[in-house]
């Protein structure tokens, strides 16, 4: 079946994780191998930019929060149960602690959008210890944590300071040269928010799969900005295998898009161009990308 859906091309990202990542287009199906074969092949070279920049282009993994908006958009009650522990002991090396530092964000992100103060400072907590334990603390400051809990409450607020704390997160990891666990936490979060969406949508109607079907793109940008940090082996030379192995399962989904007329708005000098995207996957595909995220979002966690 083909699903079609309209989307804007110029959007504003929603917070938080509205990190711009600087890679390379790798929308058409022609192009699908030559990424993977970049992530097997790429060298050591430690003067690349850790952050790729090609023909000019920029791209971004989606928010979590618009994973979190497209669950509540479903009707769907809370559930707590599907979130990562709060128990993170067992995560005793930097990768760990990255990689689920952006899990916990996009957990942060669904439950600050169903409203449920109480388990949002518990996760606000784990989300502190564990830039403690990264020295990011300078993105997690007094003033920010304060801040956190005097509008615990205030869905808008929250969302937003996340999203500044993270962005500086990221901004001091990469100053620092630490570009590798930037990455790693830009990859929890887009595997725990693909987790979420398709372990509590239960429904496997047109919506969800046009939502799956949409981060095929997303995902062979994820391999882009991971491929530089394979050769540094153990767990970022496992996660890579296992998103191309999911990236495998994504090459039976396919994207067309097609252009229409811009929409102009000549008061406040706006031209949007739009794109209609059409997204062709059956169930039985959608059901495949499902056990092979559950099984990626297993080993991150540790579960």
């Amino acid at each position: 079946m083909v699903y079609i859906k309209r989307w804007p091309i110029v959007l504003l990202m929603v917070l938080p994780f509205a990190i711009i990542i600087s890679s390379c287009n790798q929308g058409q199906k022609s192009q699908d191998d030559t990424i993977k074969q970049k992530v097997l092949t790429e060298s050591s070279d430690t003067s690349q930019s850790r952050i790729v920049k090609l023909n000019n282009t920029l791209f971004s993994v989606p928010s979590p929060y618009q994973a979190a908006i497209f669950i509540s958009e479903q009707e769907l009650p809370y559930n707590s149960g599907v979130l990562n522990n709060l128990q993170t002991t067992h995560y005793n090396s930097t990768f760990f602690r990255a990689v689920n530092l952006g899990v916990y964000g996009a957990d942060m992100a669904y439950i600050t959008l169903y409203e449920q103060s109480p388990d949002a400072m518990n996760y606000f907590s784990v989300i502190k210890g564990l830039a403690e334990k990264l020295q990011l603390m300078g993105a997690f400051d007094k003033g920010t944590i304060q801040r956190i809990e005097n509008n615990i409450g205030n869905q808008d607020s929250i969302l937003q300071i996340l999203g500044n704390t993270y962005r500086n997160a990221d901004g001091y990891l990469k100053e620092n040269e630490q570009e590798y666990l930037a990455c790693a936490v830009i990859a929890g979060g887009w595997i725990e928010s693909m987790y979420l969406m398709t372990h509590l949508a239960t429904r496997e109607n047109q919506q969800l799969m046009q939502r799956v079907g949409e981060n095929k793109n997303p995902l062979d940008n994820l391999l882009e900005i991971l491929a530089p940090y394979k050769n540094r082996g153990g767990d970022y030379e496992i996660l890579i295998d296992k998103l191309l192995d999911l990236a495998s399962v994504y090459e039976k989904v396919q994207i067309d898009y097609t252009y229409i007329k811009s929409d102009t708005d000549p008061e406040n000098n706006l031209t949007k161009v739009q794109t209609q995207t059409n997204i062709t996957m059956d169930k039985q595909t959608l059901l495949e990308i499902k056990k092979q995220v559950g099984q990626i979002r297993a080993y991150i966690v540790k579960s």
